[in-house]
């Protein structure tokens, strides 16, 4: 009777026709109810609507028994997966129970039946029933995944959210409107959506804060209130909450630790909050506040000192800023070391373009015949003089040192604060000892080049000699260059005949003594102040051949006594009575000054105190044509220096003795008159040419 009932099901299902997937149907194994072939697998799609599940009601199952079903078996296969196998004889109609129903929550599913080569015992293979139910997508285990609500119908179900939130466009997950969150009171409290309840997933939520310029947003969380998702790394993948201000980024924060408190540095705040599709976190609340933003004043403002002095300078505090010694604003007007900056409301200083720049002294003058060291200009740098040669002697005024000091006023000074640059003087009556000096000029010795190298000699219009006693100034005799505006004179040479390689000194002025009597030299009887200078147009370069001598009385051991030996020089007549072309030079011994008084007595020419006796009646002495020349002592301090006591003037014929002008007496007028003619060529104009 059973048997008939199923067919007769079996048969009404059979009478049904839809162009839609069937709700319910029957499979039967091949050649059913009679016995199975063998060597067969066959397998039959079965499909439901969507929103369906399918059952199974096996009324028939009689097939070959074996472990784990090898030999003969009916599989229930959803997509490529087992999910049913069965063999044996479990129910025929007639005996057994009957299988219970088998619920798969799939809308498609596929039997598949394989027998192998035998079937001696002709089991007669399985009957089965399926049928389209409704699933109930809300309840576990399915779980239809909606964020808060789910709702089922027929063949279906949809999702809803709580009042506050919207659905998602995956029609699952809810989430809220939380990226138009402005806030502008100075203080306030922000909290994830929901808080202290778990927060939304998959939600990006953006919170700003904007406060008025001049003031920094701070924020502060509370630990216990602190509670984001994590990833089991600790790293914040699935959700995070991120702070962004002034172009720099906090965060991203996650797990339960809160972050420290924050200190913006901004007057506007973004805060992002993220969201993935897991998790079950209460999220965060924190408090943010205001305070006026600092200004960094290290390293700012460099080289310099604010007034008032703080650790720390906030929005609209203004300060002072004066220069260090020795450093200066370059771009303000002179003498002004000091300006006014105040703290802005982006925590920036006004009038950054102000800088204090070291004090620039420029470059430090230079010297004649001198050099300058220097490496740097500016504050601080020292520059340190010194001569050409070792015929210039580095001259230091008051107490200075040869080295100058940039100051703060930008000055060069030395270390007692003066200003005066050093000087190279040149180097007086260099002698080498390795020239003798002997000989004789009457009856004389030719001179060795740099011998004599203060020798100068005057050509035109008279023949005569002078002496270097600087680098620009020639001591001579009156009576050689009396009336004579541009005598032509040689230095540096010993003959005569090559002066045409040498170029001749130039004369800017001819000064005699002005108590020097002009009348005829011929017949002339008193040479007293018989002493002249010559100032050249330019300075000579000294070295081993030009260089001056120094001169009596100037220094200690430059004093000649009775009977010192002295040396006299010239181009002028020798005992041929002819000139010499050569350089010849002679020992005289100072001698006692009655010996010329008395020859001077007889023969009517005048002696004075301003006179030295030299010679003697060996026939050593000096002639016409050598007057102006020196007479010469070795200094009795320093026998590597030599000095002129005396000027060659006028004599009581040659080879005995000669009358020289004393130097000495006339010290005061030389420096005088060199000092007062150069300071009247300081103030000459612009563009004055000598000679």
């Amino acid at each position: 009777m059973e048997l008939r009932r199923a067919w007769l099901f079996l048969t009404l299902l059979g009478c049904t026709h839809a162009e839609s997937p069937a709700m319910y149907g029957a499979i039967s194994s091949p050649n059913y109810p009679q016995g199975y072939p063998n060597q067969v697998q066959e397998s039959w799609e079965i499909s439901v609507p969507k929103g369906f599940g399918i059952t199974l009601n096996f009324i028939h199952l009689d097939i070959e028994p074996s472990e784990n079903c090898e030999y003969d078996s009916v599989q229930v296969m959803i997509g490529e997966e087992v999910g049913l196998t069965l063999c044996g004889r479990r129910f025929d109609g007639f005996s057994g129970e009957p299988l219970p129903e088998q619920l798969f929550p799939s809308n498609t599913l596929r039997i598949r039946f394989t027998s192998d080569f035998s079937n001696e015992e002709r089991y007669t293979g399985f009957s089965v029933i399926y049928t389209a139910v409704d699933l109930d997508e809300c309840k576990e285990p399915l779980g239809a995944e909606c964020s808060h609500f789910c709702h089922n119908y027929i063949g279906g179900y949809f999702c809803s959210c709580q009042p506050g939130y919207f659905l998602h466009l995956d029609n699952h997950t809810c989430g809220v409107h939380c990226s138009e969150n402005l806030f502008t009171d100075l203080r306030g409290q922000i909290s994830s959506p929901g808080f202290p309840q778990s927060y939304p997933e998959n939600s990006l939520c953006e919170y700003k804060v904007r406060l008025v310029p001049g003031y920094q947003v701070l924020l502060a969380f509370q630990p216990k209130d602190f509670d984001v998702e994590e990833d089991p790394s600790g790293s914040c993948l699935y959700d995070s909450l991120i702070i962004q201000a002034a172009g720099k980024t906090f965060g991203p924060y996650c797990g339960k630790t809160a972050p420290p408190r924050i200190e913006s540095g901004s007057n506007e705040v973004d805060i992002i909050f993220q969201t993935d599709s897991g998790g079950d976190n209460k999220g965060w609340t924190l408090e943010y506040s205001e305070a006026a933003i600092p200004c960094d004043h290290h390293h700012l403002f460099e080289h310099s000192l604010l007034d008032p002095q703080k650790v720390k300078y906030v929005f609209k505090d203004s300060v002072t800023v004066t220069c260090e010694e020795g450093y200066e604003l370059a771009t303000m007007p002179a003498n002004q070391q000091s300006f006014q900056s105040t703290c802005q409301g982006d925590g920036t200083w006004s009038r950054l373009d102000l800088k204090c720049q070291p004090v620039d002294c420029g470059p430090p003058s230079g010297i004649d015949n001198g050099h300058v060291a220097f490496s740097q200009t500016t504050y601080g740098a020292q520059a340190t003089y010194s001569c050409v040669s070792e015929y210039y002697q580095l001259i230091l005024p008051g107490s200075a040192d040869d080295t100058l000091r940039c100051s703060s006023d930008g000055l060069w000074v030395s270390k007692d604060g003066g200003q005066d640059l050093p000087k190279c003087t040149a180097v007086c009556g260099v002698y080498n000892p390795s020239q003798t000096v002997d000989g004789k000029i009457f009856k004389g010795k030719p001179a060795n080049l740099g011998q004599f190298p203060w020798m100068v000699a005057f050509l035109e219009p008279k023949r005569g000699a002078g002496a270097l006693i600087s680098d620009r100034w020639i001591l001579t005799a009156a009576h050689v260059v009396q009336g004579v505006e541009e005598p032509v004179m040689y230095a540096g040479i010993i003959d005569l005949r090559g002066r045409k390689h040498q170029k001749p000194l130039i004369a800017k002025r001819v000064i005699l003594h002005p108590q020097y009597l002009q009348d005829n030299p011929d017949t002339k009887k008193d040479f007293n102040n018989d002493i002249a200078l010559v100032q050249l147009c330019n300075k000579v370069e000294l070295g081993v051949n030009v260089a001056p001598i120094c001169v009596a009385g100037s220094d200690e051991g430059m004093f000649p006594t009775v009977g010192k030996i002295g040396y006299v020089a010239g181009w002028g007549k020798t005992e041929s009575r002819e000139r010499s072309p050569l350089l010849l030079y002679t020992k005289v011994p100072l001698s006692q000054a009655e010996k010329c008084q008395e020859l001077a007595v007889e023969q009517k020419f005048s002696f004075t105190p301003n006179m030295l006796c030299a010679g003697d009646n060996t026939g050593h002495d000096s002639c016409s044509g050598d007057s102006g020349g020196p007479l010469m002592f070795l200094d009795t301090k320093n026998d590597r220096r030599m000095y002129t006591a005396g000027i060659i003037s006028w004599g009581l014929g040659c080879g005995h003795y000669g009358v020289y002008t004393k130097v000495e007496n006339y010290l005061g007028w030389i420096k005088e008159t060199m000092e007062n003619a150069e300071m009247e060529e300081s103030g000459e104009r612009s563009g004055y040419t000598c000679g």
